[in-house]
């Protein structure tokens, strides 16, 4: 069935507020925060399309600046964000496009996609974080390197692993509502 641009609309305009929400949330705790988020950028990617789950990946930071930039780092985090939302943009998109990539294989290529995207994506930020971020900026972030090695953590690869508890009843529930009309 292919999907009105209404339905679409209000489709990510109800994800966007999930997103927002969750960001508001963020402060309170990142492993409730962060998986509902991914699982939402997988979920736009999967039924809108990858242009919409590509677009979320790239607000998400983003957004995280505007709607809820005090973190438990505070002021350290906010001044490494002119490094880390490339990465964070990037290692979304990895997330959203396995998702994609393994949605139309059947139900176990779509969840070791799922893993797959998580594992990538959570590398891709550790990887940026240990290996270019804080060697190239080291001198100028200082302390602050220890904030970029706390948003790369293991804390990324747990959002991602738990958001998949989240996308395929989600999925599967999106499907069957798909079928009925």
């Amino acid at each position: 069935m292919k999907k009105n641009k209404t339905f679409k609309l209000t489709s990510a305009a109800i994800m966007l507020a999930v997103i927002i929400i969750m960001q508001l949330l963020k402060n309170i705790s990142a492993y409730i925060s962060g998986p509902v988020i991914n699982a939402v950028m997988a979920i736009a990617a999967l039924e809108l399309g990858i242009t919409w789950g590509i677009g979320f990946s790239v607000i998400v930071p983003i957004m995280s600046l505007i709607v809820a930039p005090a973190s438990p780092m505070s002021a350290l985090s906010a001044a490494t964000h002119y490094v880390t939302i490339p990465v964070i943009i990037i290692g979304n998109i990895i997330f959203v496009a396995a998702a994609k990539l393994g949605s139309k294989k059947g139900n176990l290529i779509f969840i070791v996609s799922l893993i797959i995207g998580a594992v990538l994506k959570w590398l891709f930020m550790w990887g940026c974080g240990e290996l270019i971020l804080i060697p190239v900026f080291s001198e100028s972030l200082g302390k602050l390197s220890t904030v970029i090695t706390k948003v790369f953590s293991t804390l990324q690869l747990y959002s991602g692993l738990l958001g998949i508890i989240l996308i395929i009843p989600a999925d599967k529930a999106i499907k069957k509502v798909s079928l009925k009309k």
